[in-house]
Order: C-alpha cells, then sequence, then structure tokens
C-alpha cells in the first residue's frame, strides 16, 4: 500500500512521519540514551512493511558541531535506508527551544549561542525550560543579524555553511525530496516578521545554487502573546526571491482543527503560495495528551479538505516522551525497536481513509 492517499485528480497528498535520529539529533550539552541496535534499519524496515513512503527527518546544527563525522555518517544511513526502501525523505532544519546551551531544548550550536551569553553569570541547566528573557535575547539578535560565531563570523552565514553540509550529503539521493530552511522560528518584535523574509531571501539565494529540490520555509511563531501573528502579519515573512526551487510552506497543527486550517488557508492566499506542508502534527501539545482511532481519522479527514502537499505525525523515536503519549509511535523491546498503539493506530486510519 502507498501511503500517498489521491485526494483530488492528479494531486497526492503524503502521509508519513518525523523520524527521530541518533547522531543527526544529539545534544551538544547534555547526553542522549543509547539506541537499540539496528535503530535506523529496523526503523526503516517497519516503515517498508507498513506503508510509510514518506518521512521528516529533524537534524540539529548542534548535532552536527558536536560530531561532524557521526553527523554525516549517520545522514548518509538514513539516505541508504530510505533509497533502499522506497521511502521519501524531507530534511529539515530543526530548532526547538533554541538551543540545549539555554536548557532543555535543542538547535543552534554553542558556537553561535554561547557567544551571545559567554558575560551570563549563572549556569544554564540543560535539563531545565530556558528563560524566556534568554530565548527572546537570541531571537532579536538573530534577526537583527549581530550575533556572530567564536571565530567573527556572521551567523546566518555559518548557519548557511551547515545547511551545505546537509544537502552535499543527501541531495543526489533518490528518496531525497526537499529541504527545509529552519523549524519554528520565533518573533518577539512585530518588525522581525519582515526580517525573516529577508533571512530566507539570504538562504535561498545561496542554496538554489545547490539544489533544484523544493524549499520549505515554516510558519513562524509569536514569542509573547502582544505580538499579535495575525495573517497578514504571518504573510510578510514569505520569501521573495523569484527562483526555480519549488517554495513550500511549513505548518505545524497541534492538533489540526478545522478553525486552524482555515487560518492557515487565509495565510496562504495572502502569500499567494499553493503548496503547504503540515511538518508536524498531534492531538495537542499538553501534559498528559493522547491519540486515538478516531482522533487518527478526523484528522485525516480535515487534512483532505485542504489538499496540503503532506502532512507528518510527530513522532517515530526510540526515546518514549512520558509528558505525551500521544508522541510515541515506537517503543524499545529488549533492545529492539518495535511499533506501538498509536502506530497501530495511525497506519489503520490511513488505511480507512
Amino acid at each position: 500500500m502507498l501511503i500517498a492517499k489521491r485526494v483530488k485528480d492528479n494531486q497526492t497528498m503524503r502521509i508519513g512521519l518525523n523520524f527521530d535520529g541518533i547522531k543527526v539529533s544529539d545534544y551538544q550539552n547534555r547526553s542522549k540514551p543509547l539506541p537499540p541496535q539496528e535503530y535506523i534499519q529496523d526503523s526503516f524496515q517497519i516503515f517498508l512493511e507498513h506503508g510509510i513512503d514518506a518521512v521528516r527527518i529533524p537534524v540539529y546544527w548542534e548535532s552536527y558541531e558536536k560530531d561532524p563525522d557521526g553527523f554525516i555518517e549517520e545522514l548518509n544511513l538514513i539516505s541508504n535506508e530510505a533509497d533502499k526502501n522506497n521511502i521519501s525523505c524531507i530534511y529539515d532544519n530543526h530548532q526547538w527551544e533554541c538551543s540545549s546551551f539555554l536548557g532543555y531544548g535543542i538547535g543552534f550550536p554553542n558556537s553561535i549561542v554561547s557567544a551571545l551569553f559567554q558575560n551570563n553569570s549563572f549556569h544554564h541547566d540543560p535539563h531545565k525550560h530556558p528563560s524566556k528573557k534568554d530565548v527572546e535575547k537570541f531571537w532579536n539578535n538573530w534577526w537583527d543579524r549581530t550575533i556572530k560565531s567564536f571565530d567573527g563570523e556572521d551567523g546566518w552565514n555559518k548557519q548557511l555553511e551547515f545547511i551545505q553540509k546537509v544537502i552535499e550529503a543527501v541531495n543526489n539521493k533518490k528518496s531525497t525530496v526537499a529541504f527545509k530552511l529552519l523549524n519554528e522560528p520565533q518573533v518577539f518584535r512585530h518588525s522581525d516578521f519582515k526580517k525573516i523574509s529577508k533571512y530566507h531571501d539570504n538562504l535561498i539565494s545561496k542554496i538554489t545554487d545547490l539544489t533544484d529540490k523544493p524549499l520549505i520555509f515554516c510558519y513562524s511563531y509569536a514569542g509573547r502573546f502582544y505580538t499579535l501573528n495575525l495573517p497578514w502579519i504571518q504573510a510578510k515573512t514569505k520569501p521573495s526571491l523569484p527562483v526555480k526551487n519549488e517554495i513550500i510552506f511549513d505548518i505545524h497543527p497541534y492538533p489540526p482543527y478545522y478553525m486552524v486550517m482555515l487560518y492557515f488557508r487565509l495565510v496562504l492566499k495572502l502569500m499567494k503560495i499553493n503548496t503547504v506542508l503540515a511538518g508536524e502534527y498531534n492531538s495537542g501539545t499538553g501534559k498528559g495528551v493522547k491519540i486515538s482511532l478516531s482522533q487518527h481519522e478526523r484528522y485525516l479527514k480535515t487534512f483532505k479538505k485542504f489538499l496540503p502537499y503532506g502532512i507528518m505525525f510527530w513522532q517515530w523515536s526510540y526515546i518514549r516522551d512520558n509528558d505525551h503519549p500521544a508522541f510515541n509511535l515506537a517503543k524499545n523491546v529488549n533492545g529492539v525497536i518495535t511499533a506501538n498503539d498509536n502506530f497501530e493506530s495511525f497506519v489503520t486510519a490511513i488505511k480507512n481513509s
């Protein structure tokens, strides 16, 4: 069974999931549990057996800085397994809560973040939530383009070097279908929505010389309540450069309620973009959130009404998320990765849709 379902004449919707790697998603400032043996190989075999033919691979800049050779080696392993099992891959330059340097987030490397906070008198705890003040300081400086690495180089350009390494490693693999510029940018000032467009243009102007594959930019999140994220303000983040690559807008509905999708439809209309990817979705982000077969089926029906390019469930990982049971698709049984009940419901919903 192909997971890409026909939703309209000459259109298909990719239905897949997010895949948590090992070296490509390692923390720079805290340890990560060891994976089951053959975790990557066994996972892709499970995907093949259950008809999953599309995955989104979050990759992290700080993981590359921690172990460049191990990072590229794992990218090659993932892309080779994807090639072998006919699974399409989207590679996502991911960040969540900025960096493990500031707390339990992950994304930007020490060489970038620590340079901005080197005069702080306190030590950031990588196991605790980062302070809102620190996160705001980082993003304000990032959009002002004042952050430099320890060697004095421009932060935007240093990030481009990382993205280039990812593209060089997997661009020629048959399984590679698209690249994501940056996951979930945060905004604390209204003026920065327009700056994000300039940031996208800066990346795209260089990346388009490296690949002809689609490029994905993400919905930008307001870091404070008073930074109103109205559709016409969000539309300002759209890249403006005319390029040969297809440009795709990425949204993360948690969950994909009908009204939420109407909001994104308006943003797309204002941006004049036809292709939308739900790069992440689930039943919510609250502590203890769960998901049922009926929820899976309801979400798929909602997505089909809005005809996205693809939807990627969050997530398949060998690390159990105890706070969010709905986020778990896999489990470790005696050192072997296997699917859990959430995954079985997910696949059943796809078959029934």
